[in-house]
């Protein structure tokens, strides 16, 4: 089995081994950090809330700080659509590590 693009992510203390596309895996590197460093701010604020609740929130944070970041248009449909496929991806991969 290759593990070219392979990349182990570790968030909350898990480890994730996720498969970035050609040329993407710093960006998969750098959200992981930026969703890690996220995490790590909510859990100092709200110490008291499960881990799942903290990714929740994490992911909410970010995505409302990146609608937010400017008001200059964007093509919405391709952000959508990328979302989409690192969300496949990540369910995938979750779904191969569980099963």
């Amino acid at each position: 089995m290759s593990t070219d693009g392979v990349r182990v992510l570790r968030i909350l203390g898990r480890e994730y081994n996720i498969k970035a596309p050609a040329g993407e895996e710093q960006v998969l590197q750098d959200a992981a950090a930026m969703l890690q460093a996220e995490i790590a701010a909510n859990k100092k604020k709200f110490p008291y809330v499960t881990s799942n609740e903290l990714v929740v929130l994490s992911a909410l944070n970010l995505c409302a700080r990146q609608l937010n970041a400017d008001d200059t248009p964007t093509d919405t449909d391709a952000v959508a659509r990328r979302l989409a496929t690192l969300n496949r991806r990540i369910r995938e991969q979750l779904g191969a590590q569980n099963g």
